[in-house]
């Protein structure tokens, strides 16, 4: 996974091959004092249970700092998934990367 700061926020390139290294690569951002993660699924077109919990474990891990966890770049298929899930009551999924910097 990739992390890029962006102004007040910290943009992580999602790779679902590694989310496990999810938290890992998030960590240091919210120890800086960083309160808002971009989660960037533009390149991403299939998600399994251990992404999804994953994405939530970070949600529940930074809550405590204050820092607010957004996903960005949803295709229709994960939307879809983060419906079923009812993820769409923690996250707004119709933001583009530009609108989740915002």
């Amino acid at each position: 996974m990739q992390a890029t700061e962006k102004g007040d926020a910290v943009v992580v390139t999602v790779d679902p091959d590694n989310c496990a290294a999810l938290w890992k690569t998030v960590e240091p951002w919210v120890a800086q004092g960083k309160k808002r993660v971009v989660l960037d699924f533009g390149h991403v077109s299939f998600i399994n249970s251990l992404n999804i919990a994953q994405i939530v474990a970070l949600r529940h891990r930074c809550g405590p700092s204050g820092t607010e966890i957004r996903v960005a770049g949803l295709k229709e298929n994960i939307k879809a998934v983060f419906r079923i899930l009812r993820l769409d009551k923690l996250f707004p999924l119709d933001l583009d990367l530009a609108g989740a910097l915002a």
